[in-house]
Parts: structure tokens; sequence; C-alpha cells
């Protein structure tokens, strides 16, 4: 086999690796049938989906924040819960086993902001996840949405699974960056990355829109209106190994590249000996 050969055959090699390496997956957060039940049938905390590529798992966990005074965050892993239409955060209860309606007081049943803000954190363990689009199963009022993405803190900063007291107003200095403000988007999907470099995190954040956390790109919001959401379901990119920045494969992209420079230099020093 010769040189040239070689060349073809490793940067072919190398691109089926880049395309491998990253596989589009979803996640299904809707119940088959009517009702609320519990994620787990456990109150506290976290809960495993399983998406529609191999292996790939994310676990859930819920929070809340108040709207006033200072926002200190709160796990409420025993209130999520998913229906028909997709998870909710029932900060006013519902039957012990998960089942039923209960929207008994001034919070809705739903992923609100409604004198707290209610948000979904989801871990992606040792892969890496860039968060294409995430769907809404139903809204009432508005439908105003926050994602923010983890990128390690400052030294001494928590990881971002323990933020559980932290203000919303300081999860920057905890590294979480804002990604992506949506406003109203109603029920549907809704593209993330579509206007955006694609981000790449470990860990993700969606919920109802939160001004206490800052601004960031895409929509500004520019209305107070009470937002309440039941998201349906999440649909992005897996990247394993994790990329080092928001460019995939930048490694593999110069490989290749070196391997077709070297694949031309030696047609074109064959071409010099047969003239």
């Amino acid at each position: 086999m010769n040189l040239t050969n070689i060349m073809i055959g490793l940067c072919a090699t190398l691109a089926l690796g880049s395309l491998n390496a990253n596989a589009s997956v979803s996640w299904n957060f809707k119940t088959a049938s009517s009702g609320d039940y519990r994620v787990s049938s456990t109150t506290s905390g976290s809960y495993e989906f399983v998406g529609s590529g191999a292996g790939a798992v994310t676990t859930l966990s819920a929070w809340s924040a108040p709207v006033s005074g200072s926002s200190q965050i709160s796990n409420v892993n025993s209130l999520l819960a998913h229906n028909e239409y997709g998870l909710v955060i029932d900060q006013d209860g519902y039957g012990a086993d998960g089942s039923g309606y209960g929207n008994s007081g001034g919070d809705s049943h739903a992923i609100d902001n409604g004198g707290k803000y209610e948000f979904v954190m989801f871990d992606f363990g040792d892969k890496n996840f860039s968060l294409d689009a995430f769907d809404i199963g139903w809204y009432s009022g508005d439908s105003d949405v926050t994602v923010m993405a983890y990128h390690g803190g400052t030294p001494g900063s928590q990881p971002a699974e323990h933020i559980n007291g932290v203000n919303l107003s300081g999860l920057a200095a905890n590294g979480w960056s804002v990604i992506s403000h949506h406003s109203n988007p109603g029920t549907g999907s809704e593209s993330v990355n579509s206007n955006l470099a694609p981000v790449y995190s470990s860990y993700w954040i969606i919920g109802a829109y939160m001004s206490a956390v800052g601004a960031g790109s895409g929509d500004t919001i520019t209305d107070s209106n009470w937002d309440g959401i039941k998201l349906a379901g999440i649909t992005g990119t897996i990247s394993s190994p994790p990329p080092t920045n928001s460019v995939p494969e930048p490694s593999t992209l110069l490989m290749m590249a070196l391997g077709l420079a070297v694949i031309s230099r030696k047609t074109i020093l064959d071409k010099i000996k047969r003239t």
C-alpha cells in the first residue's frame, strides 16, 4: 500500500470517527395517559430518563427560588411530576402517590414564575450535550423561557449540581451562563442553537423566564407577564469524547487537513518525476 492510499484511509477513518462521536438524541417527558405522576416513586433525589439514543441518559432535578427577596435556590425534587403534556413542578402539591391534579394555591400546576421561579436541571454525566431545541406541550398566560448551561465556576465555587442555597443572581459566579431567553414561543418545538454557536455542557437548566439571572443571547423579554409551561421534551447532540470548545472536533479537522496536504504534495511530486 503506497503513502497516498495510507493517507486516504487515515482521513476516511478520522472523518467517520468525527461523525460517530456526535449523535443526535431526544427525550420525551410526556406520559402515555392523563393524570399526573411523579417521575419517580421516591419523594427526594433525582430521576433518570433514557433518550432515543443508545446509552443516552439524563438525570433530572427540580429547583425553585422566590421571585422577591434574596431568591435563594431550593431543591424541590419531591414536587417534580409529569403528565400527558410534559414535566411540571407543582408547588401546591398533589396526591401522595403523585396522581391527580393539585392546584389549590397561588402557584400553577406547571413550571412557572408565579411567586417562585421554577426550573429543571439536566445532568448528562460524563457526556457533553448541546441543546438544539426544547418542546413545550402546554402553556398558560405567557411562555417565556430561560436556558442556561454550566461551564465551570471560579475557584471555590460550588459544583453544578450543588446550587442549593445559592441566589439566582449568583449563578454566574458559580459557573452558569445564560445561553438564551425565549419570548413566548408557545407550544411545540423551540430552537435554541439555530442562531447561536453550538454550546456543549454536561449540565443544562430550562425554566420559566428568570429575570434575576441576567441577560443572555436570544430574545429580549420586554413583558412582566406570568409564565407557565409544561416541558414535553428536549433534543440535542451528545458528544463523546467532549469537545474542548464550541467548534466540534477541531483536532480531527486539523488532522484531515494535514492528511490532504500530504496527499496533494505526493501527487505533485509524482507528476514531476514523470515529466
